[in-house]
């Protein structure tokens, strides 16, 4: 489809400097615009530090306006890209960019994308109306609705947020800013990108990877269509795909058989004649006996199939008095197996009489079924960023008969609210209780809309957090006998993993939006251990019937198991059995 974009008339290139913008006739394309509030007397930017995923406030000076945090104050720098907007007309709609943040700006609330109802920055496009007001000012939005406007919102945690354009703080001025050099032709550039057909991105892997670059990293989406395409496969030392890796496109395919063994990265490029529909990269990898370095899979669920999670390795957690629990429902609104991935939401309560909270919230738990100690564990996840989120991926311990914190907690995955950052953490004695040394980190500028692998190396001196292969950061047993006896690391006996999508109380997260449905995709988790760390020779996979099992089976415990209950994982003749 041939796509134009319009270049704005000469007759206006004459304006004088820092001339404010009465019409949209006047907008250059050789300036950038700052966008100002004459009622709070704050100007839009972009503040990387406050979020990297919305536009915040600089200048604010209405101290009588129940301003919640003084950093919003903080004085307007005119010279700051972060504090300048490219206004740009394409395709006969108006699109505005932050030259900072190298986004555009989305307005509004986006109910078929379910997008938080917020002033956006984002990668995406999308175009913003101008509607002009005998204020001298402008109304901006994106979407239709009557909340949906631009809004300078002091009192809110957010200060620039949406309301309607009946409030005053709905009224901004465009001002050109000769301050900062223009760039047209890079958000040209990412627009005539934004725009290009795309064809969907899938990626259905068993124990490898397929990482951005050769070191990790995220895939996409989707991609362009009729364009070649990039990307690396990598798996666990002593992992191999011996059968190739599938790449599907439209409704052909092909298999690439040339992959690098084990931790090697694998450098793969769909030609763009390929690129020609919807591509599915699929592949299994398979261990290797006669690797000393390769670990077992010693626990795996893709959440294939529907409705419940199998019972053989989960339950649902019960509701409790703690933050990410109180909500917590059996119902099968708030977790479910579909499409291949498990779903776990938190909902507007359907049904107050029978159940008084605002809201139901799901989440698993492999307590009583599986427990390890020591080993890597990884998830795939994608999750909707909005006030009050938080979901979570994370390990508690067997025996918790000590009490929290002092048997320990590992956090391997949390997101809060709307932060675009990933968090890792731990509890013990020593760090909560007693408040001694760090225990935590984040990594920042994490993309939720797409999916990412999130994990934790666990051994007996060390546990190391990766996003995407990338390291967060690592906690270490110390070597204080002191600290050790004050429950600094509790790390040397079986935890189990939970999965769940809870909602905040303000304490952390905000509190939760009661009006809006959060949602937590976990496309698979898998454990992989060392064969001498847990004394299983092999692994054997849903054997075909008992007469398989001659020997006595034990859960991971150590408890003796029935044939009768001869199902999740167990341990027969130095076999881990997954059934």
């Amino acid at each position: 489809m041939k796509r134009l974009f319009t270049l704005l008339c000469a007759a206006s290139m004459g304006l004088a400097a820092s001339a404010q913008v009465t019409s949209m006739d006047e907008i250059r394309t050789d300036c950038a615009y700052t966008i100002y509030n004459p009622y709070y007397t704050t100007y839009a930017v972009y503040n990387a530090e406050k979020s990297t995923s919305l536009v915040w406030a600089a200048g604010m000076t209405a101290s009588d306006k129940n301003i919640a945090d003084e950093s919003y104050k903080a004085a307007f720098d005119a010279s700051a890209p972060s504090s300048s907007w490219m206004i740009v007309k394409y395709n006969e709609e108006w699109y505005v960019y932050n030259l900072g943040a190298e986004k555009f700006l989305a307005v509004g609330y986006d109910a078929e994308k379910a997008a938080t109802a917020s002033a956006k920055l984002q990668d995406t496009p999308v175009a913003v109306k101008f509607t002009a007001n005998a204020a001298g000012g402008f109304h901006l939005l994106s979407y239709d609705g009557t909340k949906n406007y631009l809004c300078a919102a002091p009192q809110l945690a957010y200060p620039i947020s949406i309301w309607t354009n009946t409030d005053n703080g709905s009224t901004w001025q465009i001002t050109e800013n000769p301050e900062v050099e223009a760039d047209y032709e890079g958000c040209v550039a990412k627009l005539r990108e934004a725009f290009v057909e795309r064809v969907a991105l899938n990626i259905d892997t068993r124990h490898g990877y397929v990482w951005r670059t050769k070191t990790g990293g995220a895939v996409p989406n989707s991609i362009p269509k009729g364009r070649d395409f990039t990307f690396y496969t990598r798996a666990r030392n002593g992992w191999n795909c011996t059968a190739g890796l599938t790449i599907r496109h439209g409704e052909d395919e092909y298999v690439v058989t040339d992959i690098e063994k084990g931790a090697y990265a694998t450098e793969i490029t769909i030609p763009a004649e390929m690129v020609d529909g919807d591509i599915t990269i699929s592949g299994v990898w398979e261990r290797d006996d006669n690797t000393e370095k390769a670990q077992l899979l010693t626990f795996s669920d893709e959440f294939d199939g529907t409705g419940e999670p199998t019972s053989d390795y989960w339950s649902r957690t019960v509701r409790q008095g703690a933050t990410w629990n109180r909500w917590c429902s059996d119902s099968p609104l708030v977790v479910y197996r579909e499409g291949g991935v498990l779903h776990c939401r938190a909902i507007p309560n359907p049904d107050t009489a029978s159940d008084n909270v605002p809201m139901i919230t799901g989440g698993v738990k492999t307590q009583g079924k599986f427990a390890f100690q020591w080993g890597r564990v990884e998830a795939r996840i994608k999750t909707i960023l909005h006030t009050g989120n938080f979901p979570a991926f994370w390990m508690m311990p067997a025996d918790n008969s000590l009490g929290w914190p002092k048997n320990g907690e590992i956090d391997i995955w949390e997101a809060i609210d709307d932060d675009t950052r990933a968090y890792g953490t731990i509890h013990t004695n020593w760090t909560h209780n007693l408040g001694k040394g760090g225990n935590g980190s984040n990594m920042p500028g994490i993309d939720y809309d797409l999916w990412h692998v999130y994990a934790v190396e666990w051994d007996a001196t060390s546990i190391t957090w990766y996003v995407d292969n990338q390291k967060m950061w690592t906690y270490s047993k110390s070597t204080d006998q002191n600290a050790l006896d004050n429950g600094q690391w509790p790390f040397d006996a079986p935890f189990y993993i939970i999965l769940n999508q809870s909602v905040g109380n303000g304490a952390w997260a905000k509190p939760a939006d009661t009006s809006f449905t959060y949602e937590t995709l976990f496309d698979w988790v898998r454990v992989y251990q060392r064969p001498e760390t847990v004394g299983i020779d092999d692994v054997l996979s849903d054997p075909a019937a008992d007469d398989n099992l001659h020997g006595a089976c034990y859960d991971l415990s150590g408890r003796k198991v029935t044939s009768a209950s001869r199902h999740g994982v167990f341990i027969s003749d130095g076999q881990l059995i997954l059934r």
